[in-house]
């Protein structure tokens, strides 16, 4: 007996979700026609068959329905890298590769869409190929001895040469002689974590040059370079004849510098950001592993305080009417000192809750504080971040042999959710503590236990809701201080005034870009010297408007 239409689309839904990947497929009308579970669960949807797919994904960029149209033609097309707006408000980086798929008469039926989660590091990779193409700068990839590994299509453009042409020849063999051995030069002396700057001409296919401004640094360990070159002038077919613009190069040259500047920041802030992100997908797994054994003892410990209610109950009873026991049981019963056991178990049960919630509390601050590698914003309660940091640097905060404990004052006000990468802000929050908690280590070393009994080390958490629809997070301390040259310097990167092995002066200067950069927010240090420090954070509670 042969299966219906709607029997086989139901038997290859369930043989794809089995596969565990994110499929759908829509008709010539953009309509759903099937979709496995992985998929409805990405972009956060319940589709109904024949529903549109601007309803499904109503944020999908133009890139993406241009791809589809291509699909729809019968040309196989990807949709690249986009950080989307889902239905449900939250941010993803998605992509989505595209088939056509036919009818018995081979005429184009519809779409098959295998879409694929990408975390940031693999979305910035990927989106780089489309920066490489369609860059109107020269780009490209050389080895050690100055063979071209791989050009993007400017070349061509600027230099006539097919790119194709150029792959494993010598770069060198294409520089003006008046400029050959600057080039080499530069190109030899570049030593790893440096770049150069440096001007030439290039030999064009018709015989002229031009000249180009480049940009030359290493790559790794220096087995290869990367090049970019930005044109100055377009030259006439004397290489004699060209004289550039002084004036218009030092412009470029600045501008160049300032931008390898930024983006060599922007690399000590990814590097940053992947070891966060390493960390806290460890302490979410490391939480989830504890949370299973911590919940079955929790709940089991109820029941088991019940029933020892329940028998120490019957025993009591068996005394009562039972005044008199055998003396083999009266022997028994002094021997494991009965009265005490009696008042010493409940006891023991209650200790034992107390325990296993301050585990929970442990692994819920865990939790909570290993979000550090989400893409998108999501509205957070500040509050539960502050106190899952100290949760979690509450070994630093109890009291030591050298020192009583840190008293932590809490003064915060009614704050509504705050739209918010909560991973980052709970890293500021975790790097302002810190180091407050190393100022008051630091000042309490000179001090003696009884000087610090008398004026305790005390640690300051404020927080506050403003009539501009901003909130203030204020994080103090009763330090020694620190001096103003110091202050101002303090969110410069690499800044430190802790010795070498213990710190590596980026915790503020990240803290700085995520609350100023991506959260358009303030972040204020002010500071007296004999009285303390205090951190002041402001950020908008909402950044819709400002998608």
């Amino acid at each position: 007996m042969e299966h219906s239409n709607d029997f086989n689309l139901i038997l290859l839904r369930q043989v794809l979700d089995q596969s565990g990947t994110a499929i759908a497929l829509f008709n010539c009308d953009l309509k759903s026609i099937l979709w496995t579970q992985p998929w409805q669960d990405l972009f956060g949807v319940h589709p109904g068959k024949g529903q549109a797919y601007s309803e499904l994904v109503p944020h999908a960029p133009p890139s993406w329905l241009a791809a589809y149209r291509r699909c729809l033609d019968g040309l196989p097309s990807v949709c690249p890298p986009y950080l989307l707006k889902l239905a449900n408000g939250d941010r993803r980086w998605l992509k989505e590769r595209l088939s056509p798929w036919y009818d018995e008469q081979g005429h184009v039926s519809g779409v098959i869409v295998e879409t694929q989660l990408l975390n940031l590091r693999e979305a910035i990779a990927q989106s780089w190929q489309t920066v490489f193409d369609n860059s109107p700068d020269l780009h490209c990839l050389l080895d050690q001895e100055g063979i071209f590994q791989q050009v993007n299509p400017a070349w061509h453009d600027h230099l006539g040469y097919p790119v194709e042409d150029l792959y494993y020849q010598n770069s060198l063999d294409y520089i003006h002689p008046e400029e050959l051995h600057s080039s080499q030069t530069a190109f030899h002396d570049l030593t790893p974590n440096a770049h150069a700057c440096f001007k030439n001409r290039y030999r064009h296919q018709n015989g002229s040059y031009r000249w180009f401004e480049w940009t030359l640094v290493v790559l790794g360990d220096g087995q290869y370079f990367y090049a970019i070159g930005r044109v100055l002038a377009s030259t006439s077919s004397s290489p004699l004849n060209v004289q550039p613009n002084d004036s218009g190069l030092e412009q470029l040259s600045q501008t160049l510098s300032d931008t390898l500047d930024e983006l060599r920041q922007t690399q000590r802030q990814l590097v940053q950001t992947e070891k966060m992100s390493s960390l806290g997908q460890l302490v979410a797994g490391i939480a989830h592993e504890i949370n299973n054994p911590v919940n079955f003892i929790y709940g089991n410990l109820v029941h088991a305080k019940e029933y020892t209610e329940d028998i120490l109950s019957l025993l009591s009873l068996y005394r009562q009417y039972y005044s008199d026991p055998h003396p083999e049981i009266a022997e028994e019963a002094e021997s494991i000192d009965l009265d005490f056991l009696l008042d010493d178990l409940p006891q023991l049960l209650t200790s034992m809750t107390v325990g296993a919630n301050r585990v929970k509390e442990i692994v819920s601050s865990l939790r909570n504080f290993s979000r550090l590698d989400e893409v998108e914003m999501k509205h957070s309660d500040l509050h539960e971040g502050l106190d899952s940091t100290l949760v979690i640097l509450q070994n630093r905060i109890k009291a030591k042999p050298s020192r009583p404990e840190i008293i932590i004052k809490k003064v915060y006000q009614d704050l509504p959710k705050v739209e918010c990468f909560t991973g980052q802000m709970n890293q500021v929050f975790m790097n302002i503590v810190s180091n407050a908690i190393d100022a008051l280590d630091e000042r309490d070393s000179r001090r003696s236990y009884q000087e610090v009994e008398a004026q305790p080390s005390r640690l300051t958490l404020t927080t506050s809701h403003n009539p501009d629809e901003t909130v203030t997070v204020r994080i103090s301390d009763n330090g020694s201080g620190v001096p103003e040259s110091v202050r101002q310097q303090i969110f410069k990167p690499f800044f430190t005034t802790k010795p070498v092995g213990k710190g590596t002066g980026l915790g503020l200067s990240i803290s700085y870009q995520i609350v100023v950069e991506k959260h358009k927010g303030t972040l204020d240090c002010r500071s007296t010297m004999g009285e303390g420090t205090e951190f002041i954070i402001t950020i908008p509670i909402s950044h819709s408007d400002s998608d």
